[in-house]
């Protein structure tokens, strides 16, 4: 299956495939391995997963391409995308992610292969993220200053 809308952060601890995606992929659900620990995210809310499991991963195009074998956690939570590679998977790859340039670089037998984002794809995934989030809740910031040359306490 070639897969869109794939998320690669360097911040997340885990790799996500997300249920819709699992499902389309027709696993059985009996092969996912069962999971107890809960995720925190960003906000602070716990997801528990369904559970993981084992998949490989090809990413990038022929010649340029790599093969690694990724554990996933399936989670049952909407998403603008259908799965998020963390710091495991791009560890395996061995992948180097700009955000800037909506590129990731990674190794491969033959030279450095690489995956390009769609620019119109991710402002549109980041506007429905934020259409109705900034509606609901406002992140309060009362100590913060944004100019001056006070030099922060040390501990």
């Amino acid at each position: 299956f070639t897969m869109k809308r794939i998320l690669l952060d360097s911040g997340s601890l885990t790799d996500i495939l997300y249920k819709p995606a699992f499902d389309q992929l027709r696993i059985p659900e009996d092969q996912l391995q069962p999971m107890k620990t809960p995720l925190v995210g960003f906000v602070g809310e716990m997801v528990h997963p369904l559970g993981s499991i084992n998949l490989s991963v090809i990413v990038g195009t022929t010649p340029c391409q790599t093969q690694v074998h990724m554990t996933f956690l399936v989670v049952d939570t909407p998403s603008l995308y259908n799965a998020i590679i963390g710091r495991p998977g791009l560890n395996m790859m061995e992948a180097i992610v700009s955000t800037w340039h909506l590129l990731g670089k990674f190794l491969t037998r033959f030279s450095v292969g690489q995956v390009r984002g769609d620019q119109q794809v991710a402002r549109q995934c980041y506007q429905t993220a934020i259409k109705n989030k900034g509606k609901e809740k406002a992140l309060s910031m009362p100590n913060v200053e944004l100019r001056g040359e006070v030099e922060p306490d040390r501990p």
